[in-house]
């Protein structure tokens, strides 16, 4: 028996290379970076899929028991259409791995198919001959009545080909509505979050109440589902800006604690809560300024630092005993290249009672 690295080894391992698909052989490299896609991908299916969750919703009707769609989901079924030829895939089809047993376990519309090198989740051919699928939605608009309030209307697309009845047969239909979004003043496609489920509708309308956030882009797709299934989402709508986005509230119940002198300076923690803000905070401003007496005038010594935004919290160092302190937080929040900044929150400190805040926060620490 030949041994690794041995001639007869090294050619039956080129025999083997050469008898590998043509698709396969150009796109080898690019597959070592597949388990690991595969694994979160397998990991969204399971968790939740949208399309047949409103499957098994359309399939137990209204006012269903929650153990009508349990079993649904637990079932595996057949997803309507056929398999796609082996040279129509893409690399991603066609790699060299199980990555599905059944069609249940491919997301959205994609069929477990088998071909010469492995078992993946495809998208599938020839469901414009379904008769029994509900035709793709049409003509997606966008009307804004309200800062909050945005109305989604489409229409019921045309049947498939060969598939005149279609249109009459759907059932009982459920509308999954996804957006995709970014924050900026500018639109840019490559930028856009994922495509997420934002409203459930049986009806070709949705109203999307308190939904979106200011001063963001959104774009917006329907598929239309019944208990057989989807055909697949309409063509996403054009892109859509909400209003302006307002400066961020200022930071919210500033406190002390955990007061200490180090040497002859004292150290205090100031903590914050987050405020509400159209768009993400980008950073905090703190500031402390310290009043002084001079022998001919006086003078404000103020102080500042940036914080990052997932803090809440800054120890103020080097404070001197005896004095009184005015401190202060800004919250501020970029858009594009605008600075959107919030009221200072403020706060009036005297070092001389800091013993207050030593007990402050040790009553915190017996609380927790």
């Amino acid at each position: 028996m030949p041994h690794a690295g041995s001639p007869s080894d090294i050619a039956a391992k080129r025999r083997r290379r050469q008898q590998l698909p043509a698709t396969l052989k150009k796109w080898w490299p690019w597959w070592l970076l597949l388990p690991g896609c595969l694994a979160s991908w397998t990991r969204y299916v399971e968790e939740y899929d949208s399309i047949r969750v409103a499957r098994c919703d359309a399939r137990c009707g209204e006012n269903h028991p929650d153990e009508c769609v349990e079993n649904c989901l637990a079932s595996n079924y057949t997803k309507p259409g056929y398999c796609p030829e082996r040279m129509s895939m893409t690399p991603f089809e066609a790699a060299c791995l199980v990555a599905c047993v059944d069609d249940s376990r491919c997301p959205d519309l994609a069929k477990c198919c088998s071909h010469d090198c492995g078992i993946t989740c495809m998208h599938p051919i020839g469901l414009d001959s379904q008769n029994d699928l509900p035709a793709v939605p049409e003509n997606l608009q966008i009307q804004q009545q309200k800062r909050n309030l945005v109305l989604l209307t489409w229409r019921n697309g045309r049947p498939g080909i060969g598939n005149m009845s279609a249109i009459d047969n759907d059932g009982d239909v459920r509308y999954l509505v996804e957006e995709r979004h970014l924050v900026g003043p500018r639109y840019l496609e490559s930028r856009l979050s994922s495509w997420a489920v934002c409203h459930v509708s049986t009806k070709p309308h949705a109203t999307l109440r308190g939904k979106l956030k200011t001063g963001h882009w959104y774009q917006f797709r329907v598929a239309a589902v019944n208990e057989n299934g989807s055909r697949g989402y309409s063509q996403p709508s054009r892109p859509f800006k909400t209003k302006e986005p307002r400066n961020p509230k200022e930071p919210q119940n500033l406190t002390l604690s955990n007061a200490r002198l180090i040497g002859e300076k004292l150290r205090i923690n100031l903590r914050w809560v987050k405020p509400a803000s159209d768009v993400p905070i980008s950073f905090y401003k703190v500031f402390w300024s310290r009043f002084i007496h001079g022998p001919t005038n006086d003078s404000i010594l103020v102080y500042h630092k940036t914080i990052l935004k997932d803090k809440t919290c800054y120890e103020l160092k080097n404070l001197e005993f005896k004095c009184q302190y005015f401190l202060q937080v800004q919250a501020v929040a970029m858009y594009g290249g605008r600075r959107l900044t919030s009221r200072k929150a403020s706060k009036v400190f005297n070092s001389t009672d800091y013993m207050a805040y030593v007990q402050c926060s040790r009553d915190n620490q017996r609380k927790q």
